[in-house]
């Protein structure tokens, strides 16, 4: 195996590539985004962007977004159509077929393997197909791309052993193979879904140690104290990133299909996407204190990016919350050093507002001064509230 093509180079994808380049393989990226491709061009000139021999490489890697529709229901659009790409060019030669991106049990199966064989190949033998779920952590600077350990899951013997064979060849951590290409899938739809329904249930207790006057941060950090059988989450304004606002719903979808109702998850995941209204609520209860309403107030939000110091909007709640906010009113001033494209204001301009929404705990508005703004809802529970003068609200605080 001497070439690696890439499909989809994005948060996943290309961290891969620049991995295989630098252990010596010959590595090509296709991407369908002409501005990204452009960007890639110049920064990372040693990978081939789109060439027509990518899907020639001995090994081809597919990580592209696995999103949900607007009824939270799986949306493999991505998939095949990178699928249908690799068919057209299969060589029949043995090329090892590695999907990464976050699917179901038995969607390598029954969905990408009649696609990749409709033109004759037979896996096996021609070609051999893969599940290696992506366990990228986006703003991670301890476990990164190399150092993660790996599960896969292969529909032959042979692939197996030849994409442990490959990962081997270019991470530091552990590789786990599995005895199915679906328990691969459904060790990444149950990671997620396990973190989905710890957050709903900080989530969920947030609000009710909120209607207590209870603060919910003084809690959990008295929790904390408990050296064992314990596994965290703090409350805040609702959850993000592509993972876990999304893959359980992929969970729920097959699961409803083979008649049983997974309602525990539904609920946390209902949990869940109830926060950005409640940080709302928050905002409306905090001004109403102050002789204000949301309607004609000034407004300022920190952070539209799901997650601390990355550029990344995917599921962000920030985009619901703004968007309820500018519905009920309100005029807003927006900054995210990570996200020019939605700021509207510098870091002064937001602090001047009426009200300040805290929705990404950014490393440099951590630092900021909030003594002087009149009101802060602390949608990520980040700050000291015995610093404010105004009017403080946290998640459960």
């Amino acid at each position: 195996m001497k070439s690696v093509c890439v499909i989809g180079l994005g948060y996943v994808g290309l961290p891969l590539a620049l991995l295989s380049l630098e252990k010596g393989y010959t590595v090509y990226g296709l991407e369908n985004s002409p501005v990204k491709v452009e960007k890639l061009a110049k920064e990372h000139p040693n990978i081939s962007l789109n060439s027509p021999d990518a899907l020639l490489s001995d090994v081809i890697i597919i990580a592209v977004p696995t999103p949900v529709d607007e009824k939270k229901l799986p949306d493999l659009t991505p998939v095949r159509v990178a699928c249908e790409q690799v068919a057209e060019k299969l060589t029949g030669k043995g090329q090892l077929i590695i999907l990464e991106s976050t699917v179901n049990p038995f969607v390598s199966r029954k969905y990408v393997l009649p696609i990749l064989e409709k033109k004759g190949f037979k896996e096996g033998k021609d070609f051999f197909l893969v599940h290696c779920p992506e366990r990228i952590d986006p703003g991670n600077r301890t476990w990164n791309v190399s150092n993660i350990p790996r599960v896969i899951g292969a529909l032959s013997p042979q692939g197996l052993e030849l994409s442990t064979e490959f990962y081997k060849s270019i991470l530091s951590a552990g590789i786990l193979p599995l005895s199915s290409i679906e328990a691969a899938e459904m060790t990444k739809i149950y990671e997620n879904s396990l973190r989905a329904v710890n957050i709903a249930f900080a989530n969920e207790m947030a609000i009710v140690m909120q209607n207590m006057k209870l603060d919910a941060k003084e809690i959990i950090q008295g929790v904390k104290t408990k050296p064992f059988g314990l596994d965290l989450c703090f409350p805040s304004c609702g959850v993000g990133g592509h993972c876990i606002p999304v893959d359980p719903f992929y969970l729920i979808d097959e699961s409803l299909k083979r008649g049983f109702d997974p309602s525990f998850l539904r609920t946390a995941m209902r949990v869940n996407g109830y926060m950005p209204a409640y940080t709302v609520s928050l905002l409306m209860h905090a001004l109403n204190e102050t002789g204000k309403s949301v309607n004609g107030a000034r407004v300022g939000v920190l952070g539209v990016s799901y997650k601390r110091n990355v550029d990344d909007v995917r599921e962000s709640p920030a985009l619901d919350i703004i968007k309820r906010v500018k519905s009920l009113g309100a005029e807003l001033k927006v900054y995210d050093p990570f996200i020019p494209d939605y700021t509207n204001a510098t870091a002064e301009e937001v602090l001047a507002c009426d009200a300040v929404l805290l929705l990404t705990d950014h490393s440099e508005f951590l630092d900021y001064d909030y003594s002087k703004v009149p009101v802060v809802i602390d949608g990520k529970n980040a700050l000291d509230k015995k610093s404010m003068s105004g009017v403080y609200k946290g998640i459960g605080r």
